[in-house]
């Protein structure tokens, strides 16, 4: 196996991220990953296992696993309204004027 060093891979990320198709794909990809690890911090800042949420919602531990490593690829709207009630929380959505380049998804 061929040895990679982190500057080499991030450069070639770089060099990617010039192409605009890439880097909305890339730029999209990379909220659904800081969203679901959100989900996970918030569902363990409340205490709870996976089972536990899981039973909040009336839904298999699997379905929260699949939310939280992302192999869910239909998080609805309503899936994030419920996990987020479950939670204690609510999910606010606003829109707001970005450049072209800006990434057009953020997770807070």
């Amino acid at each position: 196996m061929a040895h990679v060093s982190i500057k080499k891979a991030d450069y070639l990320l770089d060099e990617k991220l010039m192409n605009p198709k890439f880097r909305r794909g890339y730029q999209v990809e990379y909220a659904k990953v800081l969203l679901t690890q959100k989900i996970a911090e918030m569902r363990r800042k409340s205490h709870l296992n996976q089972r536990d949420l899981a039973d909040r919602l009336g839904v298999s531990q699997q379905v929260i696993s699949r939310i939280e490593t992302g192999e869910n690829e239909n998080l609805t709207i309503d899936t994030l309204t419920r996990l987020a009630r479950a939670l204690g929380h609510k999910v606010r959505i606003s829109f707001h004027k970005a450049t072209k380049d800006e990434i057009s998804l953020e997770v807070s």
